[in-house]
């Protein structure tokens, strides 16, 4: 009897290998026939409406990130940027504008004011945290601030030209996000020269409008935000309206660079 029974379980067990091997060499086949050749549509995540514009543009992209005119973000906004300035701009610091007056830290500018627009790329400035005067990669990776509003290139801007413009300004950009890169970048235009200006360095409203083409430049391959505050302290030919200008008919004064302020506390990141 035990004898019966144990070759009853031998055939249950030969007939339920034989079903498995039947089942696998079915799905092989299956799956044989019906094998992804790489035409086949890959199911894409939607966004909720493909018409509008994306949100955020990846660097390099080829688009121009220009601030658009937004609420008035008051002083608030205002007391949250760190300003990187040539002589342009350096009145937010000399000027004692800010909050914070003559003991502003929200300025980084040169000792002297001045920041060659050949010398961007390695731009030296004093940090006045301590007064130490160090890179501006340095002062970012030290600071780590939330905007950083970039006023470069006026300075000895006749003594470079376009490709070593872009080339310097490209490199600062690439230092500051390598020191900080939760830092929020915002490049703005060059504010011209009043009409007559005679300055020893050159500087005329038509070099002025070539450069901001090449920061614009600057501005779309690397993805950073461009500000036109130029446009606030100019007429129409991008001449500096001589009410916003110095005695010496290119760096602001007190009320040009008020006019920056305003215009950058309406057209927020």
């Amino acid at each position: 009897m035990f004898g019966k029974m144990a070759a009853l379980k031998n055939i249950i067990w030969a007939v339920g290998i034989v079903v498995c091997l039947g089942a696998l060499a079915v799905g092989l086949i299956f799956a044989s026939a019906v094998r992804y050749d790489g035409s086949g549509q890959v199911q894409e995540l939607s966004s909720p409406d493909q018409s509008e514009e994306p949100l955020v543009t990846v660097p390099g992209s080829g688009t121009l990130l220009t601030l658009e005119e937004t609420e008035d973000g008051g002083q608030a906004y205002i007391d949250s940027l760190t300003f990187l300035c040539d002589s342009a701009l350096i009145g937010l610091r000399d000027y004692g504008l800010l909050s914070a007056g003559m003991a502003t830290t929200q300025v980084w500018g040169s000792s002297a004011g001045n920041i060659p627009a050949a010398d961007i790329a390695q731009c030296v400035i004093k940090y006045p945290a301590d007064g130490t005067e160090v890179p501006a990669a340095t002062a970012a990776m030290a600071a780590k601030p939330r905007i950083l509003v970039i006023s470069l290139g006026c300075d000895s801007l006749a003594e470079t030209n376009r490709e070593d413009f872009i080339a310097n300004y490209s490199s600062l950009i690439s230092s500051l996000r390598s020191a900080s890169p939760d830092t929020k970048l915002v490049c703005c235009s060059i504010t011209s020269v009043t009409t007559g200006y005679t300055g020893s360095d050159g500087l005329t409203a038509e070099l002025v409008s070539s450069a901001n083409d090449w920061l614009r430049e600057v501005c779309t391959n690397n993805g950073v935000w461009y500000a036109d505050v130029a446009s606030a302290v100019s007429d129409s030919s991008g001449t500096l309206f001589m009410d916003y200008a110095s005695s010496n008919g290119k760096t602001l004064n007190s009320a040009g660079i008020s006019a920056i302020l305003t215009y950058l506390r309406s057209h927020t990141v």
